[in-house]
């Protein structure tokens, strides 16, 4: 035993206070006998008894009060070992990072593993000792870390208590270099960085070491005990209209994992649509394995969309346990592809690639309903016709162009005015209308009569491997660059894109000048800086410009996996159809693209009732906002406005959020691929000792000491 300050141990000498006190209270009187009281002696006898014990346990309590009080001003401590580093109190640094991603939410002997995780904090806090400056930085994956070193421990103390399990998968090398950053700012000579973590080795990244060679020490508190933490957990799912099923059929696929050394036998697995459990099933995991669960289900009637979770039979990490998803229906997209060069030969057809990238396999359940025909067949609608001038074609199998949502002119010879007018009409009442060039184009005649259905005018090709070597032709081709991400058309497409960016186009039309730029946007360019792809707005409509053609005659993109996610995305966006590729892919953390679908105001709700509204400033000129508060897992609900200001939910937009899969895997990371210490000064691993303090039972003992003289006082 030790004492913090061993001087005031002299007060002990006060001990002889109450001694003294006793043995003069003790002095007897002179006796004189008096016959007449005799017999009074022997009834007082007893009493006399009491009295004497009273003032002995009197003596004894006063004598423990005096040693008490100078013993409990001394403040006893004993050390007793304990797992964790050694610490020695003083002058120093330190900065506590504490896991707090999802996955210290894991539930062991009753309590999280981040309720241990702020208890060590707090016992470490109390070993450093009042000198020391210390800090507290999250670990979970983009989390702001604006602590400071303090020697406030009451606030530091305060926000260990305020952490709360986050949806983030860990980041511990970034938290860790956080902290040595923050450690490189003090004058002590001992720095330690102080890691609080279950150490699960998805949270370490790979040959990345936080600090150099003399970076600050590194002391491990191993939340696990080197014990595995077992886990199960939905790592992936999808949903997909299911036309076997009924025209309200889906079919949703999780994927379940279990991250543990053991077999998980009989996994109870449930999906629930619109809060009501439609489908359970069974599984058999062996360790480390993933496997798939597809289910089957129909979506209530009268719903479009509704909101869909696969849940797993509860475990000690709750939080990975459910996924969510937007159900939704099929939408039917009615697309006339006007074909400006058919052939007898099916793969030669100017439509050939495009149909197939619409419709693949000639599957039913694309949601794309595709009808063909040639320029002669567009007669629009009996009264676009009429205002237009078009003269009527007795027994012509006309083209009713308000059966439409989009249009496409695959490289169409210039039309008539009367048949553009239609056009023109129908593509300022809401349709969507998208032309490909190619050799049939010819870029006066455009001028003279397809201007209205054009985004900017066009001037002659240019043959950019003309004269060149067969062997050089491929070095001399462009290639597509500088895509809008942002933009709808270009969500499925990762930032390198190598599906868009590997095709070569050895031909490519050029646009001429245009001071139309308010309604008009590039959304991609070829490395030439020619323009490949341009958007504009005509009235509630939408025009679209393809440079070059969409056949293999002027490029092979067609070959190219990038093709058929773009043609698809950009019929979909002209028929104002919510891309959905991506919706149930966001995770927790990650931004969300929203088509704005010529709203005016656009409200995004998360699942806790926060959200953010995107006004119609930051909506202008834009086809796409991306939403980036995505810091819990549900679904988030979309409010929009239109432009006659009615306001309504706006179901298409719905997305859903999920946790990272990564932090879900709870494996222990080797000792031996843990980061190193650094060269500079501070507490290193070690057995450590944990100072038990004496003076408060002292001082406890004090207070009762006090009561006990004072009852027997009272008595």
């Amino acid at each position: 035993m030790s004492f913090l300050a061993p001087l005031l141990l002299l007060g002990a000498l006060g001990v002889a206070v109450p001694i003294v006190i006793h043995l003069i209270g003790r002095q007897r009187a002179k006796v004189v006998r008096f016959a007449a009281i005799d017999f009074l002696f022997a009834t007082r006898r007893k009493t006399s008894r009491r009295l004497r014990l009273r003032e002995r346990l009197l003596l004894v309590v006063r004598t423990l009060v005096a040693l008490a009080i100078p013993l409990a001003l001394a403040k006893p401590f004993t050390s007793c070992a304990r797992p964790g580093p050694k610490l020695e109190r003083g002058p120093q640094a330190a900065v506590l990072v504490v896991d707090d991603s999802f996955a210290s939410g894991y539930r062991r002997d009753g309590r999280t593993v981040l309720q241990r995780a702020i208890e060590e904090a707090g016992l470490l806090l109390h070993q450093l000792g009042p000198e020391a400056e210390v800090a507290v930085v999250r670990a979970s994956e983009g989390a702001d870390n604006p602590g400071e070193l303090t020697r406030d421990h009451l606030r530091v103390r305060d926000r260990l208590h305020g952490l709360e399990p986050t949806s983030r998968p860990p980041d511990l090398t970034r938290a860790l270099a956080r902290a040595a950053q923050l450690l490189s700012g003090s004058n002590h000579k001992r720095r330690t960085v102080f890691l609080l973590s279950a150490l699960a080795k998805a949270g370490f990244r790979p040959g990345e070491r936080p600090w150099g060679d003399d970076g600050p020490a590194l002391a491990v508190i191993d939340l696990a005990d080197k014990q595995p933490l077992p886990n199960r957990a939905v790592t992936r799912a999808r949903v997909e209209p299911d036309p076997g099923a009924g025209s309200r059929g889906i079919a949703v696929t999780a994927e379940i994992a279990n991250f543990a050394r053991e077999p998980a036998q009989g996994v109870d697995v449930a999906l629930r649509i619109a809060g009501r459990i439609v489908a359970r099933g069974k599984l058999d995991l062996a360790p480390g394995q993933r496997t798939d669960k597809r289910f089957l289900a129909t979506l209530p009637a009268g719903a479009r969309a509704a909101d869909a979770v696969i849940e797993l039979d509860g475990d000690a990490l709750a939080a990975d346990d459910r996924r969510w998803l937007r159900a939704q229906l099929r939408d039917e997209i009615r697309v006339l592809l006007v074909d400006g060069d058919p052939r007898t030969v099916r793969h030669d057809d100017e439509l050939f690639y495009l149909e197939a990238a619409l419709r693949p396999g000639d599957r039913s359940d694309t949601g794309t309903v595709l009808t063909k025909a040639t320029v002669d067949d567009l007669v629009g609608s009996e009264p676009a016709a009429a205002a237009a001038g078009a003269p009527a074609t007795p027994g012509a199998r006309g083209v009713d162009l308000d059966s439409f949502d989009v249009i496409v002119l695959a490289n169409v010879r210039a039309m008539a005015a009367a048949r553009v007018a239609a056009l023109e009409r129908w593509v300022k009442a809401g349709g969507g209308l998208l032309v490909g060039v190619g050799s049939n184009v010819d870029a006066a005649s455009y001028e003279r009569t397809m201007l209205p259905l054009m985004p900017q005018s066009l001037r002659d090709p240019i043959d950019i491997a003309y004269g060149a070597p067969r062997e050089e032709m491929a070095s001399r081709a462009v290639h597509l660059t500088k895509w809008e991400a942002d933009h709808p058309i270009f969500a499925p497409f990762a930032k390198d894109a190598p599906g868009l960016d590997q095709a070569s186009f050895s031909k490519i039309m050029l646009l001429g000048p245009t001071t139309q730029v308010a309604d008009r946007k590039v959304l991609a360019r070829f490395t030439n800086g020619a323009a490949a792809l341009v958007e504009a707005s005509s009235g509630d409509g939408r025009l679209m410009l393809w440079t070059s053609t969409l056949d293999r005659d002027w490029n092979d993109l067609s070959i190219h996996p990038g093709y058929l996610p773009l043609v698809q995305g950009a019929v979909r966006h002209l028929a104002r159809r919510q891309n959905r590729t991506r919706a149930d892919e966001v995770l927790v953390g990650h931004s969300a693209p929203l088509a704005t679908l010529d709203l005016r105001k656009l409200e995004v709700r998360d699942p806790g009732g926060g959200g953010e509204v995107f006004d119609d400033k930051r909506l202008e000129g834009r086809t796409s906002v991306r939403y980036g508060a995505t810091e819990r897992p549900g679904i988030y609900r979309v409010v929009g406005t239109d432009r006659t200001g009615v306001t309504r939910d706006r179901d298409e937009l719905d997305f859903a959020v999920n946790l990272d899969p990564r932090g879900s895997d709870l494996t222990r990371i080797e000792d031996a691929a843990l980061p190193k210490s650094g060269s500079g000064e501070g507490h290193g691993q070690g057995q450590g000792q944990q100072r038990v303090e004496l003076w408060h039972a002292v001082a406890a003992g004090l207070l009762l000491l006090l009561l006990l003289e004072s009852i027997l006082i009272q008595r």
